[in-house]
C-alpha cells in the first residue's frame, strides 16, 4: 500500500471508531448508518482482493490500538464496512 493509500484507511477507520463509540445524544445510531452505508456501497466496487488487503490494514491499525473499546470497534471496522465476504 502507499502512503496515500495507508493514510486514508487509517483516516476511515478512525471515523468509523469515533462514529461508533460517540455518544447517542451527540450522533444518532441512524445517523451513524446514514454515514457508513454510502460508503461500504462504495467499498464493493473494489475487487475482493482490494477489500481483503484494506481490511487487512485496518486489522494491522486495530493491533496497535491499547484502548480496549478503540481496539474492538476498529478489530470490527472491516465487517461494518461490508470488507469481509
Amino acid at each position: 500500500m502507499t502512503p496515500l493509500e495507508r493514510t486514508l484507511a487509517k483516516a476511515l477507520t478512525e471515523v468509523v471508531i469515533r462514529l461508533d463509540l460517540s455518544d447517542d445524544d451527540a450522533i444518532t445510531p441512524e445517523a451513524t448508518m446514514q454515514v457508513i452505508e454510502p460508503v461500504a456501497v462504495l467499498l464493493q466496487d473494489l475487487s475482493e482482493q482490494d477489500r481483503q488487503a484494506l481490511a487487512d490494514l485496518i486489522n494491522q491499525f486495530a493491533h496497535q490500538e491499547t484502548d480496549p473499546e478503540r481496539h474492538l470497534t476498529a478489530w470490527e471496522t472491516p465487517e461494518t464496512l461490508g470488507l469481509l465476504a
